[in-house]
């Protein structure tokens, strides 16, 4: 009997022991995993390689619960607040975000991936409990890894190598393997506290459970080492090429992110749902200040996301994402007292990252592994209810076979959506690579591929707009008498397929000023080609401003075309607003110059590129220096001439007034020379005040 028990466990055990392993492996390459074949292949690598993970992790426990006929569930602190926070993605995604599908798929903070995460957690938090290998220490020796790489890349190893534009990236000295340069020092800065903690720990423990403390004190000692060089250094090598080369560590403004966040709370809707997910380029735009466009920034029309991951959830999943992450982040610092030390310190860490940098699939890794890390202390030192359904009982084989059927429809169907849209990421990542080896067939092929297998990719359909466009341009620059009737044919295709996909990009979200510009420029492309160009151009221009009221580049854009029509007017009423927004912009203010001297209006026009002048650092700028120079020059002339026809105008007034006057001196009244024969009546109350009127 004892030797059928245990034959009928050890499948069981063998099973779990499979997926600590699997569980181990995750967190360990998860930091350190890049591909090269997507777009931002640091972030799509990460988030193909931790869904399709959870997956195969998924099928595999269904696997073992359509074997045994039971399902187990023990009871976590944190379901009810990963409920919450399902169920608000889920409701922004179907409610408020305008598309949907990229919504789902977004790599850093879209319904998809913070599903992937929830499953980790959950299996993590159960497999982690009382193993023999800590798996904080798995974590410190990722970090190991990704520290060593950084410096070995600081070095520039390839420097004196010619590598192929596929591999290009390594020879950025400030290339990493976890993503963005903050969040790779923030990454460094957890597993820093978190081995110091560790190593802490393990110090002050004299009977340790884990491993030999002299080599795991060595172990840490190392990581701590190499990741505060790695640190130093990063840090150094990002300042030398922000004073020397004039680099930027890019964030969106910390004010307008709170000013969107705070924007959502005025409508009802958007309050508790936000406005979508993959939604808050379009708040940015709506609640950008005018005081943006004096800081370095100004050029940048948008940010997708928040300066803070939790602004961020509250601008784009409303008061009931927030709410959810709020009860979670606050269960588990209840109990930083009853777990391990460095446990505590990972979750430290992984909340001020989300309060302080935006949103990010690394960010939100290190949160749900530092909270399922202290579910399994958690777990360890507290009994927790435990759920067990047979489902060997004939009266539960319907509901047995049911599960199985509709577990098997949605994991074969995420394994089709999933699958079809890492093959459009691989194709589209393919068609940016032609452009290096400048192959515009192979350009053109493999975004149509792309856009095959996902058609809701807004950025998909605006680089193929522009692609179709340079295809016609290409074309069209063929001198006219060897241009053929085909080429004249596939000209007027690829305008119409240019303006299509922009159309499509602009449907899919309304809301995104960028998808407006694209279609506007294209519109502005072809004035010269298409009838009625000139009239789109300014309509979807005026559609862009609306999403858009305090950016200088659209009202100069549409100004532009207003100056390219000679409606100067138009024109003067668009620079002199892009200018009021953006002072200190020499273009707008060279604009508004030429279309005060087309309007003949000299004066101004020299004012205006007097400024211009001042604008422009002849160091830096020596060609356009020059050029307003010559143009102050050309603008004074012309002004000097106005100026003395005019005061030869007003000597000719003045001469003729003083004639007049010498001519007669002594003048009579005069009544006015309109009569009426019938004299019109007038009341009372029409006379002036004061007035009496005779008895």
């Amino acid at each position: 009997m004892d030797n059928l028990q245990d034959q009928f466990q050890s499948p069981a055990k063998l099973f779990q022991s499979l997926q600590k392993m699997f569980m181990y492996g995750v967190i360990f390459l998860l930091p350190l995993i890049f591909f090269p074949i997507t777009r931002d292949f640091l972030v799509y690598s990460k988030f193909y390689f931790i869904v399709f993970a959870m997956l195969v992790l998924l099928g595999a426990s269904v696997g073992g619960f359509i074997v045994s006929k039971k399902f187990r569930w023990v009871h976590n602190p944190a379901t009810q607040s990963l409920i919450l926070i399902i169920l608000a993605y889920t409701l922004s995604v179907v409610l408020m975000s305008p598309n949907k599908f990229q919504a789902l798929y977004n790599p850093q903070y879209g319904l998809v991936m913070i599903v992937a995460m929830i499953i980790m957690y959950f299996f993590a938090s159960h497999v982690f409990e009382k193993v023999s290998t800590p798996p904080a220490l798995v974590i410190s020796v990722s970090g190991l890894l990704v520290a060593v790489f950084g410096l070995i890349i600081m070095v520039d190893p390839f420097q004196s190598v010619t590598l192929p534009s596929y591999w290009s990236f390594l020879s950025g000295t400030t290339f990493n393997t976890v993503g963005s340069s903050i969040h790779f020092v923030a990454f460094l800065m957890f597993i820093l506290v978190g081995s110091s903690l560790y190593m802490w720990r393990t110090h002050n423990t004299r009977h340790s459970h884990d491993s030999d403390p002299k080599v795991v004190m060595i172990l840490l000692g190392s990581i701590i080492t190499f990741t505060l060089i790695s640190l130093i250094f990063y840090i150094f090598t990002i300042a030398q090429q922000i004073m020397n080369e004039g680099a930027q560590i890019i964030l969106p403004p910390l004010m307008i992110s709170w000013h969107a966040a705070v924007e959502v709370l005025k409508n009802p809707m958007t309050g508790i749902f936000g406005v979508g997910v993959d939604n808050f380029a379009s708040m940015f735009t709506q609640v950008r200040t005018a005081s943006y466009n004096n800081s370095e920034l100004w050029q940048i029309n948008t940010f997708n996301t928040s300066r803070s991951a939790l602004l961020h959830i509250l601008t784009e999943l409303g008061v009931l994402g927030l709410t959810g992450y709020m009860l979670l982040i606050g269960i588990f610092m209840r109990q930083l007292k009853n777990v391990k030390l460095e446990h505590a310190g990972y979750f430290i860490v992984s909340v001020l990252i989300l309060i302080l940098l935006p949103p990010s699939i690394i960010s939100f890794f290190l949160f749900f592994v530092s909270i399922a890390l202290m579910a399994s202390d958690l777990r360890g030192k507290k009994h927790h209810d435990e759920y067990i359904i047979d489902f060997s009982s004939s009266q539960l084989v319907p509901i047995y076979i049911g599960i199985i059927v509709i577990f098997s429809l949605m994991y074969g169907g995420s394994f089709y959506f999933m699958g079809r849209n890492f093959m459009s990421e691989f194709y589209f990542k393919k068609s940016l690579d032609a452009i290096s080896s400048n192959s515009l067939q192979q350009l053109y092929d493999n975004q149509v591929k792309a856009l095959q297998f996902n058609n809701s990719s807004e950025d998909f359909h605006r680089e193929f707009a522009q692609t179709n466009l340079i295809l016609a341009n290409n074309i069209a620059s063929i001198p006219a008498e060897d241009l053929t009737d085909q080429d004249r044919q596939t000209i007027s295709q690829a305008i119409q397929a240019s303006i299509d996909q922009a159309k499509i990009a602009a449907n899919l979200n309304p809301n995104k000023v960028a998808n407006w510009e694209v279609l506007a420029g294209i519109y502005r492309q072809i004035i010269n080609v298409a009838e009625n160009a000139p009239t789109w151009t300014v309509s979807t221009y005026q559609q862009a401003i609306a999403l858009d009221p305090r950016n200088p580049i659209l009202r100069q854009d549409l100004g532009g075309v207003f100056y390219l029509f000679e409606n100067y007017d138009s024109a003067q009423q668009l620079f002199e607003q892009a200018v009021s927004l953006k002072s200190d912009w020499p273009n707008a203010r060279y604009n508004l110059a030429w279309t005060y001297y087309k309007k003949e209006l000299y004066s101004p026009a020299f004012d205006q590129m007097q400024i211009v002048v001042s604008l422009l650092d002849p160091a830096t700028q020596e060609a356009d220096f020059k050029q307003a120079q010559a143009d102050l020059k050309t603008f004074k002339e012309a002004f000097e001439e106005q100026q003395i026809v005019l005061q030869q105008q007003l000597q000719e007034q003045q001469e003729q007034l003083q004639e007049q006057q010498s001519e007669q001196e002594l003048n009579l009244p005069k009544p006015p020379p309109a009569r009426l024969d019938d004299k019109i009546e007038l009341d009372e109350e029409q006379a002036s005040p004061g007035a009496k009127l005779k008895p």
